[in-house]
């Protein structure tokens, strides 16, 4: 009796949560492959286009920047987790587009407000201004490595960033419903 071997793909999920100012560091593994560390993850890049797909999030999550976490207001406090998990996450595909998640301390059930990108399986949110503007500068320079080798013929770190805010102010930052609006919505219907 022969059996055939059954195969599963199975897509794996990965979220990492910041909360305020941390480091990040670009650098060149020993393999000679771009790697981006941040808080309890390094990430490999193996493939150009999903460097620039992760640049181009992290320019539109910086749009929506003063609306989500505006500095005058308080974005509370994340506790911290009891449990921390180190990854090592290799970026090898070429993905077609980021998506951006926003929720506003405003309508946020805990008061903390939320910005996050998403790429494949892996997001990372963060729940503060700081740790934001922290993710923009690691995931741009982690792009320029690939941008300034010139032989994948990306444009620059800076040609991206002007597309997508001329995208932006031409056709306006799309409003995200937060799950509050998707609620409220869902009860008047």
């Amino acid at each position: 009796m022969t059996t055939e071997a059954e195969t599963v793909d199975a897509v794996s999920q990965l979220t990492i949560h910041l909360a305020g100012e941390h480091e990040t560091d670009a650098s060149i593994g020993l393999t000679l492959i771009p790697l981006l560390k941040i808080p309890t993850t390094i990430i490999e890049f193996r493939h150009p286009t999903g460097a620039r797909v992760w640049w181009e999030g992290w320019c539109e999550a910086a749009e929506m920047l003063d609306r989500i976490f505006p500095e005058q207001v308080d974005a509370g406090e994340l506790r911290e987790p009891e449990l921390t998990i180190n990854s090592f996450v290799i970026l090898d595909d070429a993905p077609r587009r980021a998506k951006i998640r926003a929720r506003s301390a405003a309508v946020s059930p805990d008061g903390i407000g939320a910005l996050s990108v998403t790429v494949g399986g892996l997001t990372i949110a963060c729940a503060s201004r700081a740790a934001v503007e922290c993710q923009v500068r690691g995931w741009r320079e982690a792009y320029d490595m690939f941008a300034s080798d010139g032989g994948f013929g990306l444009p620059s770190a800076d040609e991206v960033a002007a597309r997508v805010r001329a995208d932006h102010a031409r056709h306006g930052v799309n409003e995200l419903l937060t799950a509050a609006e998707e609620q409220r919505a869902a009860r008047t219907q």
